[in-house]
């Protein structure tokens, strides 16, 4: 009787396990709830039980099921390991590195564990301690691609860019056709300024997973940027409103090579674009009437015209036009958050960190979308309907100080100044150091250090702010 009971179980659990991992989550409860009733001190139940609800999200039950496990054998480092996973995906990283710890104690070797150590480092901006997990990580597992481009994007974050370049490169050996290899190949590349290297790389893009913007599948095919002699090329926007304002400035260049232009832009920004003279026609959506030989994403464009840091467009306004600017400046608009869409958003200042830029002697307005001005600044989020009525503010003012949002990207293109203020790991257009932009020559880029906080820099910007008003 005793091993038809044994064999019932390993029945059970292999048929539970194979539900679970099949997503068939209710049959896997069953299964394991007759396990339970008939073996309700069996530890293999207690594990696959652990197992399950983890995968329902149902903490409380997994951390007793996980808690029961580590009771009978206290250096199970896969009981450790689930922990940890229990705690970070309820944002209780602190809680869920102790867990980890312990596991990595127990089995040094744990490569798994390390690589789940890193990331949480990097959530809590600890780039140091990240980058030493990710290295243990490379140290178990020399041929993976993987954990070389995640140690080269922890370094890279943290300014070390000769060692991520390194990473990089392995991580391409390893996998040349990996895209998110190629990504970060481009990433380091166009950072550096080594655009006819970065371009081709850039298109990778496309197979990037995870992507909320992948190419369109028109028919018509791409255009290579030869010239269209009495024929219709569409551009159409992707990702951000920033990149679309970037690129807009190479449409009087494309219009000398086409018969027809038609850009196909977000609705937020018609209304800004729409008095453009290379635009022949300006969509917001995607219509079976819409008529074109030749498309092409309009993040491809540098790209098309094989563009160095010398030839790159740099004339502006290129949208608007030029207003003079009071010297000192009186009047600063401010937007201190981006979109929210990225999963670990470096880029954004918590609005509560402000305060010492506030207390600068100008008169502050916002230019956040969405969220309502804190202290001093004057509040326009009623009247920031658009691109538009956005542009319309921004040349009302002296100055704008942003963080890397299509705030800063506007106030670029119309040739306002502006203050761009980026995190340690800045995205590639704004390259790995200097204060000058390639894109914007009204631009001054301040950059946060490694290790430096918002509130030291923006501490420092409202000293410089009270010089040039004295």
């Amino acid at each position: 009787m005793p091993e038809e009971n044994s064999l019932q179980l390993t029945d059970l659990l292999q048929q539970a396990q194979a539900a679970r991992l099949a997503n068939q989550l209710d049959q896997a409860a069953h299964l394991l709830g007759v396990a339970f009733e008939k073996h309700p001190d069996a530890l293999p139940v207690a594990k696959e039980l652990a197992l399950l609800h983890q995968q329902r999200g149902e903490w409380p039950e997994a951390r007793d099921c996980l808690e029961l496990i580590l009771a009978q054998e206290p250096h199970n480092t896969q009981a450790f390991n689930v922990l940890g996973q229990i705690c970070h995906a309820q944002g209780r990283l602190p809680e869920a590195l102790g867990h980890w710890q312990k596991a990595v104690e127990i089995t040094p070797d744990y490569a798994e564990v390390w690589q789940n150590i890193a990331l949480a480092h990097e959530h809590l901006d600890q780039q140091p301690e990240a980058i030493a997990a990710h290295q243990q990580v490379v140290r178990l597992l020399p041929d993976n691609s993987r954990a070389h481009r995640l140690l080269g994007m922890a370094q890279l974050d943290y300014g070390l860019l000769p060692a991520a370049h390194h990473c990089f490169e392995r991580a391409l050996a390893l996998a040349p056709d990996d895209p998110e290899n190629q990504w970060q190949h481009f990433f380091i590349r166009a950072l550096a300024g080594d655009f006819p290297q970065a371009w081709p790389l850039y298109e990778c893009r496309f197979q990037l997973p995870g992507r909320t913007t992948p190419e369109h599948d028109f028919t018509q095919p791409r255009w290579q940027g030869e010239q269209l002699a009495g024929q219709t090329l569409l551009l159409h926007a992707e990702q951000g409103y920033g990149d679309t304002l970037q690129m807009i400035r190479y449409l009087p260049r494309v219009s000398k090579r086409v018969e027809r232009l038609i850009l196909w832009a977000p609705e937020p920004l018609v209304p800004l674009l729409q008095t453009m003279p290379e635009i022949d026609e300006l969509v917001s959506r995607k219509t079976d009437a819409l008529s074109f030989d030749f498309h092409l994403p309009l993040m491809s464009l540098p790209g098309i015209f094989e563009d160095s840091l010398e030839t790159i467009p740099k004339t502006v306004p290129y949208l608007g036009n030029p207003s003079p600017s009071a010297q000192p400046p009186r009047k600063v608009g401010l937007a201190w958050a981006g979109s929210g869409s990225q999963p670990l958003d470096r880029r954004s200042i918590p609005a509560t960190d402000l305060a010492p830029l506030l207390e600068a002697p100008v008169e502050w307005h916002s230019l956040q979308w969405g969220q309502t001005a804190p202290g001093s600044l004057h509040d326009h989020s009623a009247e920031l309907t658009d691109f538009a009525a956005t542009a319309e503010l921004i040349q009302t003012l002296d100055l704008v100080i942003s963080v890397d949002t299509a705030v800063a990207h506007l106030a670029g293109a119309l040739g306002k100044p502006v203050w761009i203020l980026l995190s340690p790991a800045p995205d590639w257009r704004w390259g790995h150091e200097g204060s000058t932009s390639l894109w914007y020559p009204t631009a001054q880029l301040h950059r946060r250090a490694p290790g430096q906080t918002w509130l030291q820099l923006l501490k420092s910007l409202s000293h410089k702010l009270d010089l040039v008003q004295s």
